[in-house]
């Protein structure tokens, strides 16, 4: 058989095509195979990166919740401080019933487990300067100015965060924890009149009244705006501007000055002794605040006595001594010599509420040392139903105690985060 030349290379050409067919054939199978085998080995590790995102995730969304739960705790803690100084044995008990009640508002329990345990829940001192705190535990202190709230989602506290498929890599849980300090520093403006009675009953603790006043200004400088202004005004059975009210950023030390010079009535430079009419410091201080601008500035008046109000015989009260019925259905009212101590005392409270009006909150720091036990309690709530806005009520039992409470003073200013972790 003859076979053409043309015949052989188309046979060869065929052999050749069927060659690279399965060539390419062979290749696809071997490719696929390669790839079947690069999958089986990197789903895992693609899984176990997948798994990683996510956890890390979870953590990262557990870990913010944990901070905003510390936070807002430890401020809404800085707000009861000075219920530390008005109840009757420095008790912490508001103060910490108050931080868990808003931890668990962010953190339930039944989800979370008790993320602050009322022992992380810290009453102390915050120094501004080193930035650290001092529990009152430790430095023996009576006069805080701060809580730290300390917040634990770990294995020791039982509520450890839980790693997806944690176990799997040997770390089925992670601990968290957060801690802030809540401190009452907050550079805004806190503008402050003390009125102090200068009466014949208060002056031999007139040494502590210097004190006290001592220790507001410095409160005002240290924690507030070196724009806040200070002031002070004397009472006895009129009311008298000591001191008008001066920025307390550039004049400290003149006004360091001007109250280690105060002395009680009678003494040379200080009022004659007339009684003790508080509603004339009143009436003074919320017309020296008209005058200052109120933008961005907490104003309070603060009043430091060791009684409640008392006419004295022949003295004429006046407007200006805060003789007024206001509104006019406070009754009795009074006027020239007709006044009587009930009467005082009612134009004190009608002066209390023109200053809340005012935008103004009042403050009593009473000194009960002198005051026999009979009349102690009453005298107390006389004066503590003075207190308006913001304001505190404090009572020192001895006349050493008088510049310590004003801590729960101080403490009525804004609270202001320290973020410690």
């Amino acid at each position: 058989m003859h076979i053409s030349v043309q015949d052989r290379r188309n046979t060869m050409m065929n052999i050749q095509r069927g060659d690279r067919t399965r060539y390419w054939h062979k290749l696809f199978f071997e490719r696929k195979a390669m790839i079947a085998v690069l999958l089986a080995v990197m789903f895992p590790v693609l899984l176990g990166f997948g798994l990683l995102v996510s956890g890390t995730s979870y953590i990262y969304y557990r870990d913010l919740l944990l901070r905003q739960t510390v936070n807002a705790a430890a401020l809404a803690a800085a707000t009861e401080l000075p219920t530390y100084y008005t109840s009757s044995n420095n008790s912490t008990t508001t103060i910490v019933s108050t931080a868990q009640t808003f931890a668990l508002a962010n953190e339930p329990s039944q989800t979370y487990g008790t993320a602050v345990p009322a022992s992380n829940v810290v009453v102390g001192n915050w120094n501004s300067t080193t930035s650290t705190f001092t529990s009152l535990a430790s430095s023996g202190g009576t006069a805080p100015n701060a809580v730290q709230v300390t917040g634990l989602n770990t294995v020791a506290n039982g509520n450890a965060v839980p790693v997806f498929f944690g176990g799997l890599f040997g770390v089925p849980t992670e601990d968290l924890t957060a801690t802030s300090v809540a401190s009452y520093a907050t550079g805004q403006n806190f503008d402050t009149i003390i009125v102090n009675d200068l009466s014949m009953s208060f002056s031999s603790e007139i040494g502590q009244q210097r004190a006290a006043d001592l220790a507001v200004l410095n409160c005002v400088q240290s924690s507030s705006s070196s724009a806040s202004n200070f002031g002070i005004t004397t009472i006895d059975g009129h009311s008298s501007i000591y001191q008008a009210l001066l920025q307390v950023g550039a004049n400290m030390a003149a006004l360091q000055t001007k109250i280690n010079a105060l002395d009680y009535c009678g003494t040379s430079g200080m009022p004659s002794c007339s009684g003790s009419d508080i509603a004339a410091g009143l009436y003074s201080a919320i017309q020296q605040f008209s005058t200052v601008s109120s933008t961005n500035t907490i104003k309070n008046i603060i009043i430091i006595t060791d009684g409640v109000p008392n006419v004295s015989h022949g003295v004429i009260y006046t407007t200006a001594d805060g003789i007024y019925p206001t509104p006019t259905s406070l009754v009795p009212t009074c006027s020239a010599l007709l006044c009587t101590d009930a009467n005082l005392l009612t134009m004190a409270q009608n002066q209390a509420s023109d200053a809340a009006a005012a935008g103004i909150s009042v403050s009593t720091i009473y000194y009960s040392g002198d005051t026999s036990s009979s009349q102690q309690a009453s005298y107390a709530a006389s004066l503590a139903a003075l207190t308006r806005g913001t304001g505190v009520a404090l009572t020192a039992p001895t006349s050493a105690t008088i510049s310590t409470v004003l801590g729960g003073f101080c403490a009525t200013m804004p609270s202001a985060l320290k973020l410690v972790d």
